[in-house]
C-alpha cells in the first residue's frame, strides 16, 4: 500500500508539473522576447554611435583638418588632450633589478639544496605578487596636466567658413539688438542711453574694488618670500628631524590661516561697501582666483622641496645648500597667466597678434552691452515689483518661461565672453600658449563630460590639488568620494559668489549644483548620444532660467520689502518668504 501510495503521489506531480509547462513556457517566451527587444535596442543604438563617428570623422577630415593633422593618432596626447598618464619606466627598472641579483636567479637556485627549493620558490611567488601588486598600484596613478601650443576650439571652428557665417549672424543678431535700444531710447524714453547708466551702476564703487586688489597682491607677493624662507630655514634643520617637522607643521597651520582669513575679507568687503552685483563678482571672483593661484604655486614647489629636487624641469640648478625656489619673474607671470596649475614654464607665442586681441575685446564690450539690454528689458521688467505686487502662481509661471531664452542668452554669452574672449585676450597679450580653456561641451551627453569639457581650467585646479590629494591620502583610491567631495566646495564657492554678491542667503546654486546636478551625473551615465545631449540641453536652458529668476526675485523681493532683522534666523530665511507671508 505504501508503494501505491507513492506511485499515486509522483503521478499527480507529474500532471501538476506539466499543467504547469504551458505558464512556465509563456513565462520564458516573454523574458525571451523582452531579452530580444532590449538586445535589438542597444545594437541599433551602438551601430548609431558607431556611425555618427564615421560621420564625424569625415567632416573633420574634410572641414576640421587643423582638428587632425595636430592630433597624435594612436594615443591620448594630441593637440587635443590634456593629460598623460606618468611614465613608471624607471621604477620597474628599479624592481626588476632587485628581484634577480646579478641577474643570475636560476643558476641560484640550481646550486641550493633540495630542501630550499620550495622555500625559495615560495619566496619568488611573494616576489612576483608583490612585483604584480606594485605595477597595479603605478597603473592606478591619475595623470598629469601637459601644457601645449595649441589654439582654442571656438578659434580653431572658426577659421572654417560654415562656423564663420554663424558667427557672422550672431554678430549681426548683436547690430539688431543694438539698433533696438536706439529706437527704443529715443522715442519712448527721449535720449539714447545705450544701457551705459546699467552698466555705470554695475561698476559702482569699482575704484575701492581696485584698491582692494592691489593691497591682495601685496599678500600674494609676501607669500613668496614667506615661501622661501621656509625652505631656507628647513634646509638648515636638516640635521634636526624634530625641529625640522615642527617648523614645518607651524608653517602649515599659519599657511591654512593665512588663507582662510584672505578669504573672509574679500567677502565681508563686499557687505560692508555695499558693493553693487558686478562689482562684487569682480572682487569675489578675482579673491578666488588669487587663492586657488596661491596654492597651486605652494602645492607643487612644496612638494619639490620635500622630495630634495635640486633643479627646475630646465635643469637649472639651485645654489648650493640650498633646495630650489623658483625665481620671483616665474611667479608674477603665473599670477596673471591664465591658467591655475603652476608650471616653470609654459609654451609661449612668437608675437602678439593686435588684431586678435582687438577683436577679442570688442567681444567682451557687445556682450556687457547684450547683458544690460537683458536687465533692462526682462530682468528688471519681470522682477523689478517683485514684493510690491501680489504673487498669484500663474503670473509666477508667466515670468518664468518669459526668462527661459534671456537666461539662455546670459548662459552662452557669459561662456563666450569668459573663458574665450577674456582668456584669449590676456592670453595673446602674454603670449601664453596653450589656449584650451574648454573643450566642445556642447556636445556632450552626459553630465559627467559636460563637467570635464565645460571650464577645463577650473576643471584642472581642481583634479590637480583637490581631486588627486583627495583620492591619494584620504580616501585612498575611492574615486566616488572623492568626486563627491570636489562637488561640494565646487557648489559652496559658486554659492558663496553668488550670496555675497547679490547679498542674500538663497543657497538655490548650492541645491542645483551639488545635489540635482551631482544626481544627474550619475542618472546619465548610460544615455544614449542624441538624447543624451538634448536632454543635455533641455535641462541646462531650464535650470538656469529657474536659478537665474529665482535669485532675480530674491533680490528684489529684499530691497522693495520693509524687511526687520530680529534674530539670527532672520538672516536664514528666504525674503520672498517674509514678503508673501
Amino acid at each position: 500500500m505504501s508503494e501505491e501510495s507513492k506511485a499515486m503521489r509522483e503521478s499527480c506531480k507529474n500532471v501538476a508539473a506539466i499543467e504547469q509547462l504551458p505558464f512556465v513556457r509563456e513565462k520564458l517566451q516573454k523574458f525571451q522576447s523582452k531579452m530580444l527587444s532590449d538586445f535589438e535596442q542597444r545594437i541599433s543604438c551602438m551601430i548609431e554611435d558607431v556611425l555618427q563617428d564615421i560621420r564625424q570623422q569625415e567632416l573633420r577630415a574634410h572641414e576640421f583638418r587643423q582638428f587632425e593633422n595636430h592630433a597624435d593618432k594612436g594615443n591620448n596626447s594630441g593637440t587635443w588632450h590634456n593629460r598623460k598618464q606618468r611614465t613608471s619606466s624607471t621604477i620597474f627598472a628599479k624592481s626588476d633589478v632587485s628581484d634577480c641579483p646579478n641577474g643570475s636567479a636560476d643558476v641560484q637556485n640550481e646550486t641550493r639544496p633540495a630542501q630550499h627549493q620550495n622555500q625559495q620558490q615560495t619566496q619568488e611567488k611573494q616576489q612576483q605578487q608583490n612585483q604584480q601588486a606594485k605595477q597595479q598600484k603605478q597603473r592606478r596613478q591619475l595623470p598629469d596636466k601637459v601644457f601645449v601650443a595649441r589654439e582654442s576650439y571656438l578659434t580653431a571652428l572658426l577659421q572654417v567658413e560654415h562656423m564663420r557665417t554663424i558667427y557672422h549672424i550672431f554678430n549681426i543678431i548683436l547690430v539688431m539688438l543694438l539698433l533696438n535700444v536706439v529706437c527704443h531710447d529715443f522715442f519712448v524714453e527721449g535720449r539714447i542711453k545705450l544701457g551705459l547708466a546699467t552698466v555705470c551702476g554695475g561698476f559702482k564703487r569699482l575704484h575701492w574694488v581696485m584698491g582692494v586688489w592691489l593691497l591682495e597682491h601685496v599678500f600674494v607677493l609676501a607669500l613668496y618670500y614667506a615661501f622661501q624662507g621656509w625652505t631656507i630655514v628647513r634646509a638648515k634643520l636638516q640635521s634636526h628631524n624634530s625641529l625640522q617637522r615642527f617648523w614645518s607643521h607651524s608653517c602649515l597651520i599659519m599657511y591654512i590661516s593665512a588663507q582662510l582669513v584672505f578669504g573672509y575679507v574679500s567677502t565681508s568687503l563686499c557687505a560692508k561697501f555695499q558693493l553693487p552685483f558686478v562689482s562684487a563678482c569682480v572682487l569675489l571672483l578675482e579673491s578666488t582666483r588669487l587663492l586657488m593661484k596661491m596654492h597651486a604655486f605652494v602645492r607643487y614647489n612644496a612638494e619639490r622641496v620635500l622630495a630634495g629636487k635640486q633643479k627646475t624641469d630646465d635643469e637649472q640648478k639651485a645654489p648650493m645648500g640650498r633646495p630650489y625656489v623658483p625665481p620671483l619673474h616665474c611667479y608674477v607671470y603665473f599670477l596673471f597667466a591664465p591658467t591655475l596649475i603652476y608650471r616653470d614654464s609654459y609654451p609661449r607665442t612668437a608675437h602678439i597678434r593686435w588684431k586678435f586681441a582687438l577683436s577679442r575685446l570688442l567681444e567682451m564690450v557687445a556682450i556687457a552691452f547684450m547683458y544690460a539690454f537683458i536687465h533692462e528689458r526682462h530682468i528688471h521688467e519681470h522682477f523689478g515689483q517683485f514684493g510690491k505686487e501680489p504673487l498669484e502662481t500663474p503670473q509666477i509661471i508667466v515670468k518664468l518661461f518669459g526668462m527661459m531664452l534671456p537666461c539662455a542668452m546670459i548662459f552662452l554669452g557669459g561662456f563666450y565672453m569668459i573663458l574665450h574672449s577674456w582668456l584669449n585676450f590676456t592670453s595673446e597679450l602674454l603670449r601664453f600658449g596653450d589656449r584650451m580653456f574648454y573643450k566642445d561641451w556642447w556636445t556632450s551627453h552626459t553630465y559627467d563630460s559636460y563637467y570635464r569639457n565645460w571650464n577645463v581650467v577650473v576643471h584642472d585646479w581642481l583634479y590637480e590639488y583637490i581631486y588627486r590629494d583627495v583620492y591619494t591620502h584620504i580616501f585612498k583610491g575611492s574615486k566616488v568620494a572623492s568626486s563627491l567631495l570636489v562637488f561640494l566646495i565646487s557648489a559652496l564657492v559658486h554659492e558663496q559668489v553668488l550670496g555675497f554678491g547679490l547679498q542674500v542667503f538663497f543657497p538655490v546654486m548650492f541645491v542645483c549644483f551639488g545635489v540635482v546636478g551631482v544626481s544627474l551625473v550619475f542618472i546619465m551615465r548610460s544615455a544614449p548620444k542624441t538624447l543624451g545631449n538634448i536632454f543635455l540641453w533641455f535641462s541646462l536652458i531650464l535650470g538656469n532660467g529657474i536659478i537665474i529668476s529665482l535669485y532675480s526675485m530674491e533680490y528684489y523681493a529684499k530691497r522693495n520689502c520693509d524687511l526687520h532683522y530680529e534674530s539670527w534666523s532672520d538672516y536664514l530665511m528666504p525674503a520672498i518668504w517674509r514678503c508673501y507671508h
